[in-house]
């Protein structure tokens, strides 16, 4: 599990289409007071093209804490995450760390554990299908993206099994949109 660490020591994040995070702020819920990235400790992972937070702000002026959780996407458009916190933080801190990831790379040598690895965990190389066609009938929406019941991939018809964020499928299952897992009948 990755230590929770002040958002300034994280940021900035560069999202894959040049997009950058450099400064998060928000206001005190009790005076007010907009506080800066600084006065904010807990994770913020880049998962697929979104940067998750999720953090405990307390504010310098009137000493009041209170929990963040929140998703930005690669425009910057900034989404509550309706779940506590601390849960999504735990979340987070969980998640696999995978190369490039702003965590580990950005913790400064001396606050590194010395029993950490250096390399990332070996992830099964990600296959891109190029014919990929998509079902008219919807089972639902994620956010603003439609479901479809099913996808036809590379000539085999895959259905809807569930919402993934992070990038985990197992063997045989495909992602769709980076958190539409779709599996064999």
């Amino acid at each position: 599990m990755l230590p929770k660490r002040k958002l300034d020591e994280l940021l900035p994040v560069r999202f894959r289409n040049g997009e950058q995070v450099k400064q998060f702020s928000k206001p005190c819920v009790r005076c007010g007071t907009m506080l800066q990235a600084r006065d904010m400790e807990g994770a913020a992972r880049l998962v697929e093209d979104h940067l998750a937070i999720a953090a405990t702000a307390r504010c310098p002026k009137c000493g009041d804490s209170f929990g963040i959780a929140c998703v930005v996407d690669n425009t910057k458009r900034v989404r509550r995450v309706i779940i506590p916190a601390w849960a999504f933080g735990l979340y987070l801190r969980n998640l696999p760390t995978q190369a490039g990831e702003l965590n580990p790379a950005s913790a400064p040598d001396a606050a590194r554990p010395q029993s950490e690895p250096d390399t990332p965990p070996s992830q099964p190389p990600r296959v891109e299908h190029r014919n990929v066609v998509r079902a008219d009938e919807l089972v639902g929406r994620y956010g603003d993206k439609p479901i479809p019941a099913w996808v036809v991939v590379d000539g085999a018809q895959l259905n809807f099994e569930r919402v993934e964020l992070g990038d985990r499928v197992a063997p045989g299952e495909f992602l769709l949109d980076g958190c539409l897992v779709y599996r064999a009948a």
